[in-house]
C-alpha cells in the first residue's frame, strides 16, 4: 500500500469516525428539513414564467424530432427551431397536428392564465386551421391563428389542473406541407407564458417531486462542501444561500427552476465523484486486492475459462462442418499433409499428458517473453504482413481519395520544383484568379516523405506509398518497446500484431495518408514524455525526443496541437502537485523554477519545429493557422450526415457569385440550436461507438455509456471489451500513464466534439496502439492468473484462450480488408479508364470540372475545378467559364449529390451514349459497360 493509500485508509477508518459520522448525520437532517420547508413555502406563491420557443432550454419542456412519420405526431414532438425575424422572440418552431408541451412541477390547484404567442400559415394559403388547447386532457379553448404573430390567452381554472405537471396539448385541425417543405406543419409557436389568474387558495399543495429534488440537491451540496474542508459555519451559509436561491426560483420562475433542479442534481453528482475520487479509487484497489485472492476466485476463473473454451470449440466445430470439409477437398491432397501434421501435434499433446502440457505451455509462452523469441516472432510476422500489403499496393494503381491524392500531387510538384501548390479548385469560399494556388487545407509534412521516392522512382501511386512501410516498421518497434517497458515482451508483441493487422491501419498503409506518421509521432511524443518523468537520470534526453516528436506531430497534422496542449497540461498538473507538497514559500519557488524549466524547453523545441508551417501561413494567408476546414466546421453535419448534407461544403459561398459569404460561428444561429445539439449528440454517439464495447440489453443508465453498434469498434468487439477491462485495471495499477493518456486526449476530444467532427474512424487511429496495449495486457494477465491455479495445470487452457482472443481480434478486420482487396479496384476501374481517355484525348491545359478534382489532377495531370453544389445551371456555367473549364466529368466512384446531383441527373442516365447532346452538354465518352458508368461531356458555351 502506498503512502497516499495509507493516508486515505487512516482517514476513512480513524478512531473518531463514529462521532464524526453522527455529527454529519445531524447536519444532513437539519439541511434536509430546511430545504423541504423552503420548497413547500415557495409553492405558496402562484406559478408564473415563460418559455421562449426555439431558444436554448426549451427542449426541457418538449420533444423535438425531424421525422415525418406517425410516431412523432403521437408523441407530440415539434419541429426544429428556426430563425424567424418577424417573431417577437426572433425564433420559433412549427408544431405538427398534435403538439405536447409539459411544464414540470408547476403545482396543482391554482387558477392560471395561459398565453400562446403563435402565427398561422402564410396569407397566400388562405384558410387557417383551428387549434384546440387542452390542459391535462381537458379542453380549455381554441383559436384560429392569423398569418401575423398574435397572443392567444386562456384561463385555466384550478379545478382543470389537478396534477403537479402542467401538460399542454395543441391539436390542429389541419396541416400544411408542399414539395419544397414536406413537413406537416400545424401552427408556429414563439412563446408559452403562464401567470396567476384570480385569487388563490390559502394553502397550495406543493409539487412534492420538486420539493424532494430540492432536498436531495441540498444534501449533495452539503456533502460536496464538507469534502472541501470548509468549517461548519461556511457549510451552513453556502447551503442556505443555495436553498434560498432555489426557493426564490421556484416562487418567481417556477417553470425554469422546476426543470433546472434535475440538471443541478446531475452536476452535483459529478462534482461529488470528482471530490471523492481518492477514497473511491482506494476502495476500488482495496476490492481488487481483496477479491483477487483465494481458491474460490481461482476456480471461478477456471469455470469461466472452461465456458469460454466451450464457446470457442463450438465455433471451431461449426466452422469445420460449414467450411472445413469443403476446404479439405479444395486443397486435396495437400490437406492430407495438414491432417497428418495436426494428428502428430495431437499425439504430442497426448504424449506430454497432464504433467507435460503445462510445462509445454509455459515453454511456448517463455519463448514469446524472451528477447530473442519475441523479436523473431514479431519480425517474421511483420515481414510476412508487409509482404502481403506490398502485393496489394502493387495491384492498386491509385493514391486514394481527396487528401490522399492531394498529398501525392503536392509531392509531385515539389519534385518538379513548383513548391507546395496544386492546380485545382475544390471549394468556393473565394473566387480565385487562377487554378494554380498554394496548398491550403493540408499540412506540409506528408509530401516531404513522398518526394524523395518520387525523385528515385517517378511519380507513381506505389512510390507514394513507400513511406508507409517505413512508418509501419517504426510503429511496430515503438509499440513493442512501449509494451515491453511498461508491461512485458508478450504484451509488446501482441499489441504490435493487433495494430499491424487492424483494418484501419491496413487502410493507412495502402493509401497516401497523413495519419500513419501522425500515430508514430504522437505515440513517440507521449511515451518519451512519460519516460522523462520516470527516468530522472536521462530526463533531458527523453524530453528532447518528446519535444521533437511533438513538433513533427503538429507538422504532420495541425490537430496534433490539441495533443500537445494536453501533454503540456499534464506536466503543469504534476508540477502543481509538487508545489502543494512544498513546505514554505522559498521551497515552492525553488520547485517552481526547477519544474518550469523542462516544460518551457519542451514547448520551445516543439514550437521551433512547427514554426516553418506558421511562418508560411502568415506569409501566404495572413494568419498562423489557416485551412478551409475552419469554414467547413460551421457547415458540416448541421444538415445531417447524408451524402446530400456533406455536399453543403461545396456550395458557392463567394459573394461575387451571389453566395452568403464565409461561414463562421454565428452560423450556429442560422442552422438552429437543435441542429447544433444534434450534431454534438451525433459526434458523442459515434465516438462512443468507436471506443466503447456494445452491451445489448443493458439497463438504460448503463446503455448510454456503451456503443450502439459493436461493428463500429475500432479494435473489434472483443478488443473493445478487453481494452475497457485494461483501462479499469490501469486506474489501480498504471495511474501515471493513464493520467497522461487522459490529459493528452481530452482537449482533442473536446475539440472534435464541439468544433470539428468525430464520425470518421481515421480520426481515432492514434488511440488504437494504446487500446491494443491494454487488450494485450488483459490477455496475458488472464493467462498468468489462470496458469497459477492448481499447480499450473490450467496453463494449457489459458494459452488456448489467449491465442483464441488474439485470433478473434485479428479476424475481426478480415472482412474489411477482404473488401478492399477484392472489390475496391472494381469500383475504381471505370473512373481510371475515363482518366486515361482524358489524358489521351485532351490538351495538357484543358480544365476539367468534376466531383473529384484531386483524383482527376493526379491521374490526368489536367487542372480541375469542383462541380459546385447548386441547382442553378447559369451559375454552374458561369463558374466553369471563370476557370476556363471545357469538360465535365461525372465519375462512377462518387456521384454528384445535393442540388447539383438533381441538376445533372439527366447527364448520368446509364442509357446515354457518346454523341448525344443533353441540355447543351455533348457526351464525348461513356464507360463501355451497361451500368456503373463514368461520363465525360463537353461543357456548352452558354
Amino acid at each position: 500500500m502506498t503512502v497516499s493509500d495509507r493516508s486515505i485508509s487512516s482517514e476513512l477508518f480513524a478512531a473518531d469516525t463514529v462521532p464524526s459520522l453522527r455529527a454529519t448525520v445531524r447536519v444532513l437532517l437539519f439541511i434536509l428539513a430546511l430545504a423541504l420547508l423552503a420548497g413547500a413555502m415557495a409553492y405558496q406563491a402562484p406559478p408564473q414564467g415563460r418559455v421562449a420557443i426555439g431558444w436554448p432550454g426549451d427542449r426541457l419542456f418538449m420533444g423535438v424530432s425531424p421525422g415525418l412519420g406517425r410516431i412523432p405526431v403521437e408523441r407530440g414532438d415539434l419541429f426544429a427551431d428556426e430563425l424567424t425575424p418577424d417573431s417577437p422572440t426572433g425564433r420559433s418552431r412549427w408544431t405538427r397536428e398534435r403538439a405536447v408541451i409539459v411544464l414540470p412541477n408547476v403545482g396543482a390547484g391554482s387558477p392560471l392564465q395561459l398565453t400562446l404567442m403563435a402565427q398561422g400559415w402564410p396569407a397566400t394559403v388562405g384558410a387557417q386551421p383551428t387549434v384546440t388547447v387542452l390542459i391535462d386532457g381537458a379542453v380549455v379553448g381554441s383559436f384560429v391563428p392569423k398569418p401575423t404573430w398574435e397572443a392567444y390567452s386562456f384561463v385555466v381554472p384550478g379545478i382543470a389542473h389537478q396534477y403537479g405537471d402542467l401538460t399542454l396539448v395543441l391539436q390542429s385541425s389541419a396541416t400544411l406541407f408542399d414539395e419544397r417543405d414536406p413537413r406537416p406543419k400545424g401552427v408556429r409557436l414563439a412563446e408559452v407564458r403562464i401567470l396567476p389568474a384570480g385569487e388563490t387558495a390559502l394553502w397550495l399543495p406543493p409539487a412534492w417531486p420538486a420539493v424532494a429534488l430540492m432536498g436531495w440537491n441540498a444534501l449533495l451540496l452539503v456533502l460536496f462542501l464538507m469534502r472541501l474542508r470548509l468549517n461548519q459555519s461556511q457549510v451552513y451559509v453556502i447551503t442556505a444561500i443555495g436553498i434560498g436561491t432555489a426557493a426564490i426560483g421556484l416562487a418567481v420562475a417556477r417553470i425554469w427552476m422546476a426543470a433546472i433542479l434535475n440538471v443541478a442534481m446531475i452536476g452535483l453528482l459529478v462534482l461529488l465523484v470528482i471530490a471523492y475520487r481518492q477514497p473511491l479509487l482506494f476502495y476500488l484497489r482495496f476490492l481488487v486486492q481483496r477479491y483477487g485472492q483465494g481458491q474460490a476466485l481461482s476456480y471461478g476463473l477456471v469455470a469461466v475459462a472452461l465456458v469460454c473454451f466451450g464457446y470457442v470449440l463450438l465455433h471451431v466445430i461449426n466452422w469445420m462442418t460449414a467450411a472445413g470439409i469443403r476446404l479439405f477437398w479444395q486443397v486435396f491432397p495437400d490437406s492430407l499433409l495438414l491432417t497428418l501434421l495436426g494428428t502428430t501435434l495431437l499425439a504430442l499433446f497426448l504424449t506430454y499428458g497432464r504433467a507435460g502440457l503445462p510445462r509445454l505451455s509455459d515453454r511456448l509462452v517463455d519463448v514469446l517473453a524472451s528477447r530473442r523469441g519475441a523479436r523473431l516472432i514479431l519480425g517474421g510476422f511483420a515481414v510476412t504482413w508487409q509482404g502481403f500489403e506490398a502485393t496489394v499496393i502493387a495491384a492498386l494503381p491509385y493514391a486514394g481519395h481527396a487528401d490522399y491524392s492531394d498529398n501525392a500531387i503536392v509531392a509531385r510538384n515539389l519534385v518538379r520544383g513548383r513548391g507546395w501548390v496544386v492546380d485545382y479548385i475544390s471549394q468556393f469560399y473565394y473566387s480565385y484568379d487562377s487554378l494554380t494556388r498554394p496548398q491550403e487545407t493540408w499540412p506540409l509534412l506528408q509530401p516531404v516523405w513522398i518526394a524523395p521516392f518520387f525523385a528515385l522512382f517517378g511519380p507513381t501511386a506505389w512510390a507514394a506509398k513507400i513511406p508507409n512501410f517505413v512508418f509501419d516498421v517504426i510503429l511496430i518497434v515503438l509499440i513493442y518497446a512501449v509494451g515491453s517497458r511498461w508491461w512485458d515482451r508478450r504484451v509488446g508483441v501482441t499489441a504490435a500484431v493487433l495494430v499491424l493487422t487492424n483494418y484501419l491501419f491496413f487502410r493507412l498503409s495502402i493509401y497516401v495518408t497523413n495519419d500513419l506518421a501522425f500515430v508514430v509521432f504522437s505515440m513517440a511524443a507521449m511515451a518519451a514524455l512519460l519516460q522523462s518523468n520516470t527516468d530522472p537520470a536521462r530526463q533531458w534526453r527523453w524530453l528532447f525526443i518528446s519535444a521533437v516528436s511533438t513538433g513533427l506531430m503538429m507538422l504532420q497534422k495541425p490537430s496534433g496541437a490539441m495533443f500537445a496542449l494536453g501533454m503540456g497540461l499534464w506536466q503543469l498538473a504534476i508540477l502543481a502537485n509538487h508545489l502543494r507538497m512544498a513546505g514554505d514559500r522559498q521551497q515552492r519557488y525553488q520547485r517552481l523554477r526547477i519544474g518550469l524549466t523542462p516544460i518551457i524547453v519542451w514547448s520551445a523545441i516543439a514550437l521551433l519545429i512547427l514554426s516553418p508551417y506558421l511562418v508560411r501561413n502568415i506569409i501566404l494567408f495572413g494568419k498562423p493557422v489557416y485551412s478551409t476546414e475552419s469554414y467547413d466546421a460551421w457547415v458540416l453535419d448541421y444538415r445531417g450526415v447524408s451524402g446530400d448534407a456533406w455536399s453543403e461544403i461545396y456550395r458557392v459561398f463567394a459573394p461575387e457569385w451571389g453566395g452568403p459569404g464565409l461561414p463562421d460561428r454565428s452560423w450556429i444561429l442560422r442552422w438552429g440550436f437543435d441542429a447544433t445539439f444534434t450534431k454534438f449528440e451525433t459526434q458523442v454517439r459515434e465516438l462512443r461507438a468507436y471506443l466503447m464495447p456494445a452491451w445489448p440489453g443493458a439497463p438504460p443508465v448503463l446503455a448510454a455509456l456503451f456503443s450502439h453498434d459493436a461493428q463500429k469498434n475500432i479494435l473489434t468487439p472483443l478488443g473493445a471489451w478487453l481494452a475497457l477491462t485494461g483501462l479499469l485495471a490501469a486506474i489501480a495499477y498504471r495511474r501515471r500513464w493513464l493520467g497522461l493518456l487522459a490529459f493528452t486526449y481530452t482537449p482533442y476530444i473536446i475539440f472534435m466534439l464541439t468544433y470539428w467532427r468525430t464520425n470518421e474512424e481515421r480520426y481515432w487511429v492514434a488511440l488504437i496502439p494504446w487500446l491494443a496495449l491494454l487488450a494485450a495486457w488483459v490477455i496475458w494477465a488472464g493467462y498468468d492468473r489462470l496458469a497459477a491455479v492448481g499447480d499450473r495445470r490450467w496453463a494449457p487452457l489459458g494459452l488456448i484462450l489467449a491465442l483464441a482472443a488474439i485470433i478473434t481480434i485479428v479476424a475481426g478486420s478480415r472482412a474489411d480488408i477482404e473488401d478492399k482487396v477484392r472489390n475496391e479496384p472494381q469500383i475504381w476501374q471505370q473512373d481510371l479508364a475515363a482518366y486515361e481517355w482524358l489524358h489521351a484525348n485532351t490538351p495538357p491545359d484543358a480544365v476539367i470540372m468534376t466531383r473529384l478534382p484531386w483524383q482527376v489532377n493526379w491521374h490526368t495531370e489536367r487542372p480541375a475545378v469542383m462541380i459546385p453544389n447548386t441547382d442553378n445551371r447559369d451559375l454552374l456555367l458561369q463558374i466553369a467559364r471563370h476557370y476556363g473549364a471545357q469538360y465535365l466529368m461525372l465519375e462512377n466512384q462518387m456521384r454528384v449529390k445535393g442540388d447539383a446531383g438533381r441538376l445533372l441527373a439527366p447527364l448520368m442516365d446509364h442509357d446515354n451514349q457518346p454523341g448525344m447532346i443533353i441540355d447543351g452538354f455533348e457526351l464525348l465518352y461513356a464507360s463501355p459497360t451497361p451500368d456503373f458508368r463514368a461520363f465525360i461531356y463537353r461543357i456548352p458555351d452558354s
